[in-house]
């Protein structure tokens, strides 16, 4: 993080918050890692350690927004240094609600071990594949502040939602069709649901990369050029 103040402990903090961000993304990465496996190797004791250990990514949320409140509060940040905080604090609560949707998925895993791996669930894991390359494509953006690398992963995000919208649509006609299995395919339908609320939230720290260093929302240049 690129800097230059008087007071070297402020520089410290800034790093620390970065450290400790940096730290819940590959956290939050590993959970999708895990979860996806359980998926794909009908793995429940990893299933298990997925849900497990959630617990860990929101004691580090808790430790971010203790240290963005201190600054905050102590050091009155402006301009660069303010939204570094802020955005902070909104990326911390972002990756917190991936490793919640990475333990959603490893809480359905037991419901859908007895599902063959055929398309749709084949199209699950694409979404959980391709949020898990964002994930870790927009936390290296951050590291570096590289704003077109954020920009490149929130447009990723549409291939998620189309996967989705696509995936929705098969998942409701095989329910009119075959009504023996509907709790398989409602299982399926929240696991889908949590990939594609994942991309969004990944997209949401993108979002945060880009006002770091603009000052301004991406969603909303691109909204009034659309217009």
């Amino acid at each position: 993080m690129a800097k230059d103040h008087i007071v070297r402990s402020y520089d410290q903090e800034l790093d620390l918050l970065q450290s400790k961000l940096l730290e819940m993304g590959q956290f939050a990465e590993e959970q999708l890692r895990k979860a996806l496996e359980a998926l794909v190797s009908r793995d429940n004791r990893l299933a298990v350690n997925v849900i497990s250990s959630d617990s860990k990514v929101n004691k580090l949320q808790s430790e971010v927004d203790r240290l963005t409140v201190r600054m905050l509060a102590m050091r009155q940040p402006m301009a660069l240094d303010l939204r570094h905080i802020i955005s902070a604090l909104r990326i911390g609560v972002e990756l917190e609600r991936v490793a919640d949707y990475a333990a959603n998925i490893g809480k359905s895993v037991i419901d859908l071990n007895h599902v063959s791996l055929e398309e749709p669930v084949e199209q699950i894991i694409r979404m959980a594949e391709l949020t898990q390359k964002m994930l870790n494509e927009v936390m290296h953006a951050y590291r570096k502040v590289n704003v077109s690398q954020a920009i490149a992963v929130w447009k990723q995000d549409e291939e998620v939602n189309k996967i989705y919208a696509n995936l929705l649509s098969q998942l409701r006609l095989y329910m009119k069709e075959d009504a023996d299995n509907i709790n398989s395919y409602t299982s399926l339908i929240f696991v889908s649901r949590s990939c594609e609320r994942i991309g969004d939230h990944i997209k949401n720290i993108a979002e945060c990369v880009y006002y770091i260093e603009k000052g301004q929302e991406y969603a909303a240049l691109v909204a009034a050029d659309e217009c």
